[in-house]
């Protein structure tokens, strides 16, 4: 099987539970130990730090989120993949902004042989 099609059942779930605001769904679809660098925010490890830095920027009230898997490999156990995505985020003075970026993250192979994330590096483009 490809990795694109391995890793988008993953992505699905992960981008499902940031649309309906979940941040503990979020958080499963890492590894207990995954970490989650951001650039505008510390780097979050391990379950609890990765809810806790959803339910942050679920604050910021995004209305819409598109993504898209660019690239993504299989060696063994681990996998990589890149991905891109625009988020638009409603302001509270009625300004709605997009934010774009890409994110780079490892995946590792579970024991029932699911796939979670490890690692996600989010860069956003533009000021």
């Amino acid at each position: 099987m490809q990795a694109r099609a391995l890793f988008q059942p993953v992505f699905d779930r992960y981008f499902g539970a940031c649309t309906s605001h979940d941040a503990g769904a979020c958080a499963a679809e890492y590894t207990a130990d995954g970490q989650v660098f951001s650039p505008c925010r510390a780097p979050a490890t391990g379950s609890a730090a990765i809810r806790a830095l959803h339910e942050d920027w679920f604050q910021m009230g995004d209305s819409k989120r598109d993504v898209s898997i660019m690239d993504a490999h299989v060696d063994g156990q681990v996998g990589f993949c890149s991905l891109v995505f625009s988020v638009d985020i409603d302001f509270p003075d009625g300004v709605t902004g997009t934010i774009l970026g890409s994110s780079l993250n490892t995946l590792l192979k579970q024991p029932d042989g699911s796939w979670k994330i490890r690692h996600t590096s989010f860069n956003t483009f533009g000021d």
